[in-house]
């Protein structure tokens, strides 16, 4: 621990005469970066394609593409074909016609909208050539050999979780959570599922499965087997979970959105498994038991049409069984089991074949996550990787020539590379080479990738490639002609070993005029929680701006990645097990003892903050290592582990009634007492994730405390608080805030 700071009262009059002096922002050559610009459209790296696919014969890459300004704005749906990258504009998406009865009256449109047909995201058929989308709570279809635009539902309730049979004739989606399926052709429409209601869920999946178990955004419960004969689907009965109001402020009669939300250590909700069978009409239920209140962590059908491959997790998350299912009878049978003392981290790196009876499985047996080749029978034919280092996505499985591509962090901790292993096993080959991290999407015969490439001093590149990693040609590339007119600083990446003999990774941004002769206040930016590295070799986008903003005021910027941070295997992550916040602090706490060993860093005038977790990780820094930091500010933190939901919190706390004394020591809502210096809390008050009851108790027992905070709250706003006004004024706030009790500036922004 730091020795104690001298009191806030000197450090500001120190601040008044000590700290350098503050530009308005980054500038050169007469330009000026202002928070304004930052979140102003068009971005400053320029406008992104958008909705980037492979067709689905590998032959082409389509995207959504803006061009034009103001009132000439239009929005082409383009395809560029393989190898050489010529596009061809499809449509042109402003000028298909609007259903009547999907018009907005002139009245009616906000000031930001406009009466234009708009395709967001969009899936193509894997046979055919219709893509199929959604607009205004409808679904259409577009086929790219004529044309055509066709209307697939009339309904006044909305459609949803939109996806194509295999066979690419029927589309399948959700409407009053129920499963329907309509026919492409013929617009028929058929409805499967018939009990769907506000608390049982057919083919949807609820806000804690969404969040915590499967791919966030995403509340699609069902799976259509390869034949297109039959559907998979959850489930969710919500029944025994209870609801918490999301309450809208602003009306004169407060408006609240009840949502089904399980905290931790209460109930969750009841899951099981049907399979529709379209001929019969019928739904087999899979005999998996979740009666020890287990969870179905994923599902994926095998080639054979007949079974479905489901992974059960226990409610502890210590144990995870691979069963595969007979659709026609509902019987099961264990394949193979993961075991660990702290917890399973459910992944997405599963994949199983098509034409053999194989299948590759992620696990993290010798402490970091690998992949391994299993029968079906779950016979164990080979370990495929090894080594101390991470494997962090499965990209795909090239069975005809017997290729698995991978994506890890084998060369560096801060990059993400595109690697390939035959399938026999043998020796690993990097595809990627360009320092930096890439995030690949393959095509459908594994003959090409999509490569979205970025570092911290290329915005973006998106770019076409074969298969040993040749470009073949580039779809985007972020214009940085507007950014080199800021001259912004690089993030420099180092480590340091504390006197534990922990070796941290950590970033720190300088001033570009920086002067090691001087003092300078530092702000922390901090996560500090599970599945997150911050300290990585990628563009930090409108963050990084801001904090390269920060810098041109005078800052540094230190980042640092402590213990329960991913990227560096189980024994990085595990300490935190029924504690969390206290190693993670532990490991903060050192990263300031280093700064103070810096000569250029002004040790009285260090602040931090964070969202979300790191949030909760600035609340706990400002109450549990009082001193440490000048000031801090939380955004959307967790205050009690007891508010949060019971799949992310149990899995590292377990329940609250099985482990009090670790809930009672991570919580910061019982250590306000110690508060020292200034601190500001912001909360959206739509957040649905982490609860704006969060801040209000917190709130609550500061008042109780008697202690002096700054409380900020953003009406109608979700957990991201997005939106351009919105983030403008929060980091002019979070700007004002620092200057303010770092600097002991009060001048108004720039």
């Amino acid at each position: 621990m730091p020795s104690p700071k001298i009191t806030l009262a000197a450090a500001l009059i120190a601040a008044v005469f000590s700290a350098p002096a503050a530009p308005g922002a980054a500038e050169d050559n007469g330009k000026t970066l202002t928070i304004e610009r930052i979140y102003a459209d068009p971005p400053l790296t320029g406008r992104a394609p958008s909705s980037i696919r492979w067709l689905a014969d590998s032959k082409g890459v389509s995207y959504l593409e803006k061009v034009g300004e103001g009132d000439e704005e239009q929005t082409l749906l383009i395809v560029a074909r393989m190898t050489s990258g010529k596009e061809r504009t499809l449509c042109v998406v402003d000028t298909i016609t609007i259903p009547e009865d999907l018009r907005k009256e002139e009245e009616d449109l906000r000031e930001e909208e406009t009466d234009k047909f708009k395709i967001g995201s969009y899936r193509w058929a894997k046979k055919g050539h219709h893509m199929v989308f959604r607009f205004k709570g409808e679904i259409f279809t577009f086929n790219a050999k004529n044309g055509r635009v066709v209307r697939q539902t009339r309904s006044e309730e909305k459609e949803g979780n939109v996806a194509f049979a295999p066979d690419g004739k029927k589309i399948a989606f959700t409407r009053g959570h129920d499963i329907w399926v309509t026919d492409v052709e013929d617009d028929t429409e058929r409805r499967l599922t018939t009990t769907g209601s506000d608390s049982l869920l057919n083919g949807v999946l609820d806000w804690v499965y969404m969040e915590e178990l499967f791919t966030r955004g995403n509340v699609k419960g069902y799976w259509w087997s390869p034949d297109s004969k039959s559907i998979a689907y959850l489930e969710i009965d919500e029944s025994p979970v209870r609801e918490f109001p999301i309450v809208d402020f602003i009306p004169a009669y407060n408006e609240a959105k009840m949502q089904h939300y399980p905290k931790a250590g209460a109930a969750n909700p009841l899951v099981r498994i049907g399979v529709y069978n379209l001929e019969r009409g019928t739904t087999q239920w899979l005999d998996v038991d979740t009666s020890d209140d287990g969870y179905i962590a994923r599902v994926y059908w095998l080639r054979d049409n007949k079974h479905v491959a489901i992974e059960k997790l226990n409610r502890n998350q210590d144990t995870l069984t691979l069963l595969f299912a007979d659709a026609e009878t509902g019987g099961v049978k264990e394949i193979l089991e993961e075991k660990k003392n702290t917890w399973i981290n459910i992944t997405y790196m599963k994949r199983y074949h098509e034409k053999k009876d194989l299948f590759v499985w992620n696990a993290e047996r010798d402490g970091n996550s690998h992949l391994y080749l299993y029968k079906n029978d779950g016979t164990l034919l080979r370990q495929l990787t090894e080594g101390p280092w991470e494997v962090s996505a499965l990209n795909g499985v090239d069975e005809k020539r017997g290729h698995v591509y991978f994506t890890a962090l084998k060369t560096s901790r801060l990059e993400r590379h595109l690697y390939r292993v035959p399938e026999r096993g043998g020796r690993i080959r990097q595809v990627t080479r360009r320092p930096g991290t890439h995030s690949v999407t393959f095509s459908p015969d594994y003959r090409y990738y999509i490569d979205r490439f970025s570092n911290t001093e290329t915005p973006r590149v998106i770019s076409v490639h074969n298969a040993t990693g040749k470009e073949l040609f580039k779809i985007d590339e972020a214009d940085k002609t507007e950014l080199a007119g800021y001259n912004l600083p690089v993030p420099e990446f180092f480590t340091f070993t504390s006197e534990q003999g922990l070796e941290f990774q950590c970033s720190i941004l300088k001033p570009v005029d920086f002067d090691a002769s001087k003092k300078y206040p530092v702000l922390v930016y901090t996560y500090g929680g599970p599945h997150v590295q911050l300290v990585r070799n990628r563009w930090g986008g409108s963050r990084y701006l801001w904090h390269a903003y920060m810098a041109g005021r005078g800052y540094l910027i230190f980042s640092l990645d402590n213990r329960g941070s991913y990227g560096r295997g189980t024994a990085w992550e595990d300490p935190i097990l029924k504690d969390m916040g206290h190693v993670e602090l532990a490991d903060q706490v050192a990263g300031v003892e280093y700064l103070e060993s810096l000569p250029y860093v002004d040790g009285s005038r260090i602040g931090i903050w964070g969202w979300s977790y790191g949030g909760y990780m600035t609340s706990l820094a400002m109450f549990k290592a009082p001193g440490v930091y000048r000031a801090g500010a939380a955004v959307a933190p967790v205050t009690d582990w007891r508010f949060y939901d019971t799949i992310y919190t149990e899995r590292y706390m377990k329940r609250p009634q099985d482990n009090e004394d670790g809930y009672q020591a991570s919580s910061p809502v019982n250590f306000v007492d110690s508060l020292q210096g200034p601190f500001l809390l912001m909360h959206g008050t739509a957040d649905d994730n982490v609860h704006l009851a969060n801040s209000i108790r917190l709130t609550h027992e500061l008042i109780k405390a008697g202690k002096d905070f700054d409380l900020m709250l953003y009406p109608r706003k979700l957990h991201g608080i997005s939106g351009k006004t919105s983030r403008v004024h929060l980091y002019q706030r979070l700007t004002r805030f620092f200057d303010r009790n770092l600097r002991g500036d009060v001048t108004p922004l720039p």
